[in-house]
């Protein structure tokens, strides 16, 4: 009845206030423990191939180690459990980070410049961000070999030069199994600050082309994010158990999760997506076996 690739948005809270934030709402109240796990029951009874954890900061889950020990165990038939994907900004201490990372298979982490002015600029709220992202990330490439690595970049108004340089920071035997870049989505934060930072799809094409050419120097995959392709990828579970979709290219809210499973009035949760492009999106972004993997 689901979608194989599935977004869990179990929090709204952030550390952080990024003005191009798509994820819920900050004020969103946090999705208690007794409904985030039985959610993690049905994704894996129902056979969901890859969860990516995101909110908000979902370090900030005081139950997330064991949501990600849920979602990642064995099944007791045998089968194979959900892929289980955390994306965060990366601030959470390493000894918080120590009850999480053993049950991922890929750890999603967001840098948005070389330059240390624009990625301020765009990552706000705690100093210096973009030192303890480094940080993580050469922890897990040297400490946990077991998880990949995919760094993030949204390229806004704001990064235009430094974002097509962000892996000059990065030393090669750090350097990430992914990098994608994202087109500013214009949804929830990023729809009260389009107007300012948003760029044309012309630019943004600029930008991915230079990006291009650092990541085939570094010997690093590029995958690319545009907003054309977002309608039908995503199945968003919202702190509140909302199911969320992209429909021409607006976030669509269709009701409570449990509901939708339990009748959703003749509509099958799976077919609120388009197959392909939801098993594209995180298939591309989240490879099992990625190219140029060290």
């Amino acid at each position: 009845m689901l979608p194989p690739y599935v977004d869990l948005r179990p929090i709204g809270r952030c550390n952080l206030s990024c003005p191009f934030c798509f994820g819920p709402r900050h004020e969103m109240p946090t999705m208690r423990r007794a409904e985030a796990f039985r959610i993690a029951a049905t994704l894996r009874q129902e056979g969901v191939q890859g969860v990516v954890i995101s909110g908000g900061e979902p370090t900030l889950l005081p139950y997330l180690g064991e949501l990600v020990q849920e979602l990642s165990s064995p099944l007791p038939g045998g089968g194979a459990a959900p892929r289980v994907v955390l994306s965060t900004n990366g601030l959470a201490s390493l000894r918080r980070m120590e009850g999480v990372l053993p049950g991922l298979s890929w750890i999603a982490l967001p840098l948005e410049s070389a330059d240390e002015k624009e990625h301020r600029e765009l990552r706000k709220g705690v100093a210096p961000h973009r030192e303890r992202v480094l940080g993580l990330l050469r922890e897990v490439r040297k400490n946990h070999q077991q998880i990949n690595v995919k760094l993030g970049t949204v390229v806004t108004r704001l990064n235009v030069a430094g974002a097509p340089r962000v892996l000059d920071l990065i030393e090669d035997s750090c350097r990430p199994h992914v990098w994608k870049v994202y087109q500013m989505s214009e949804t929830n934060y990023g729809a009260d600050n389009a107007g300012w930072l948003s760029i044309g799809d012309a630019e943004f094409e600029e930008v991915v082309g230079r990006c291009q050419e650092a990541a085939d120097e570094r010997e690093v995959t590029l995958r690319v994010y545009r907003n054309a392709d977002r309608s039908g990828t995503y199945f968003f579970i919202d702190p509140d158990c909302e199911v969320v979709v992209v429909d021409a290219g607006e976030e669509r809210r269709l009701g409570n999760f449990f509901d939708l499973m339990r009748d959703g009035d003749g509509v099958r949760p799976a077919d609120l997506v388009q197959p392909f492009s939801n098993a594209a999106n995180f298939v591309g972004t989240y490879p099992e076996a990625p190219r140029g993997q060290r």
